[in-house]
């Protein structure tokens, strides 16, 4: 009896994360915002913190490349099939005001093509010198 106790215990102890909500990926990109995947990298998405133990997801899955400072995060994804796979022949292209917190702003900024990416970035006054930094090349 005391042994199986002992296996119940360690497997508790090994599956904690799936239990307590540890990430594959949490990283902070600014204060308010963080890049995410919970059990695979095809998951990597942008959320944002608007309070305590709330979160909104601003950019889905599957976002593979990010660049960031303290103003605007800039973002690529690539949406998920019917299927569920990521459809790398697409790529959406993000920027977000990092101050902002107008969900509105996020829609007209989100899921844009290259061309309408730039033409945004000029808009928004982004900076010219803010390029990807972090790229996720199994995901490219």
């Amino acid at each position: 009896m005391k042994s199986l106790a002992k296996y119940a215990l360690l497997s508790l102890l090994l599956f904690q994360s799936c239990y307590f909500g540890a990430g594959l990926v949490e990283e902070n990109l600014t204060e308010d915002y963080s890049l995410f995947a919970n059990n695979s990298m095809d998951e990597m998405s942008i959320w944002h913190h608007t309070a305590e133990y709330q979160n909104d997801l601003i950019v889905e899955e599957t976002v593979f490349a990010v660049g960031y400072d303290d103003e605007f995060i800039i973002a690529k994804s690539h949406p998920k099939d019917s299927i569920n796979r990521v459809n790398k022949k697409v790529t959406y292209y993000h920027i977000i005001k990092v101050d902002n917190n107008s969900k509105k702003e996020y829609t007209e900024s989100t899921k844009l093509t290259s061309t309408q990416f730039e033409v945004r970035k000029r808009q928004l006054k982004v900076p010219n010198d803010l390029k990807f930094t972090k790229i996720f090349k199994e995901l490219e």
